[in-house]
């Protein structure tokens, strides 16, 4: 069965712009795209229950699929509409031990599509019928090259991000001892670093990218396979060179020193900074192919196309 109208269900997102990127993907995929905010529709009719509300666009519109980012719906309503459409969650955030809430929402859905390979096996085994593996991406338009001659954007090595574990925190320390760093995006001078601007938006973050000569990812989770943070593909996205720690299988996505370069240790990421540094054509024909390959296999476009095609395919087999 084609699936032609579908309600999205998330936050607005407006530091990083997923829910508003799926959206215009979603859009240009099938007939009609719904958009239903919950935090909004909480606060417009916070004089009645906001849940009989949301349920009533919901049959009213009649979909042929609901999907949600991450727990973006009340557990109510998403129990209930089960009952007469083909529910879906995509989830984006890594957690070990896995989100207790998320299990809880997953058992209810015919699919959940999360960003890791490491978790499908144990998603099924707590009880989720279709655990998929399913990557994040960059927008078509928005994630671009966007050129700047302002110093500010400028430095040696940028890392966008908040200090969240103390690797993270170590590694920035240790590259800011040797070179010319800028951290972005969160409350690093805690830690002796200076926040540049504590919160980057789509065009923020390309000028960023264009105008640093390497952009460091450190990703929360680095042991699950598969897994690659939206930096990764924004970065990409918007002509960066990045520099990313390894996960488990990211040479069946990439090629290294091809689309973009990874490091195993503290040790090879400054080696590999030194080295990169000193090599400017090798970097920027990397930036050049990464941009190329995120554009051509990881827009949004294609993570939608992706999720609908899957559960288009399903509908047909049964």
């Amino acid at each position: 069965m084609p699936i032609a109208k579908v309600i999205f269900f998330g936050k607005s997102k407006k530091k990083t712009g997923n829910t508003k990127f799926m959206l215009k993907a979603l859009r240009r995929r099938v007939e009609k795209a719904m958009f239903i905010n919950v935090p909004r529709h909480k606060k417009l009719f916070f004089w009645t229950d906001f849940q009989i509300i949301i349920h009533k666009k919901v049959t009213r519109a009649n979909p042929d699929l609901v999907l949600i980012y991450s727990k973006d719906i009340p557990y109510k309503v998403l129990e209930d509409i089960r009952k007469f459409c083909i529910t879906a969650i995509f989830y984006p955030d890594v957690k070990e031990p896995l989100d207790e809430k998320l299990v809880r929402y997953a058992r209810l859905v015919d699919y959940l599509f999360i960003t890791n390979k490491s978790q499908l096996d144990e998603l099924k085994l707590r009880g989720v019928k279709n655990p998929i593996f399913c990557m994040q991406g960059c927008d078509r338009d928005e994630h671009s090259i966007i050129t700047t001659k302002n110093r500010k954007w400028a430095s040696e090595v940028a890392f966008i991000g908040r200090p969240s574990t103390d690797y993270r925190i170590k590694l920035l320390q240790s590259i800011n001892q040797h070179y010319h760093l800028k951290a972005w995006g969160a409350e690093w001078q805690d830690f002796g670093l200076t926040c540049l601007r504590k919160h980057v938006y789509p065009k923020e973050f390309a000028k960023i990218c264009y105008a640093s000569k390497i952009i460091l990812g450190c990703d929360y989770r680095h042991d699950m396979e598969g897994n690659t943070s939206n930096r990764t593909w924004i970065a990409l996205g918007c002509g960066g060179f990045l520099l990313t720690n390894y996960s488990p299988g990211l040479e069946s996505i990439f090629t290294k020193g091809v689309h973009l370069e990874w490091y195993h240790s503290q040790a090879e990421c400054l080696d590999l900074i030194e080295y990169y540094l000193r090599h400017e054509n090798k970097r920027r024909k990397i930036a050049r192919s990464g941009y190329q390959f995120a554009h051509s296999h990881r827009t949004y476009d294609v993570v939608m196309d992706e999720i609908i095609s899957r559960i288009e395919s399903d509908s047909v087999i049964q």
